[in-house]
């Protein structure tokens, strides 16, 4: 395959490599087939809202329901935080 870069193309790349930018146009084109790889992963991972809310509630089923339920002391912050002694607020 041979490419042809336009002469706008052609400034751009010279610019790059006198930056130390890429270090010729052939990194230019691995840079830019891999940024269009990157986008074609994303996009075959792209769902619909109705397969994420499918997946959102096989991961809610997968976890235990017999999982105890903490007291309504144990989540008060007043337990959560007595032993830093922020009982009152205060920091």
């Amino acid at each position: 395959m041979i490419i042809t870069p336009t002469p706008e193309q052609e400034q751009i790349l010279a610019a790059a490599i006198e930056a130390g930018l890429i270090h010729g146009p052939e990194e230019a084109l691995n840079i830019g087939l891999e940024t269009i790889q990157a986008r074609l992963a994303i996009e075959r991972k792209s769902e619909t809202a109705e397969e994420w809310i499918a997946r959102f509630h096989a991961f809610v089923d997968s976890h235990s329901t017999s999982t105890p339920i903490l007291s309504d002391e144990a989540m008060s912050r007043e337990f959560i935080y007595r032993e830093r002694g922020l009982v009152d607020g205060s920091l």
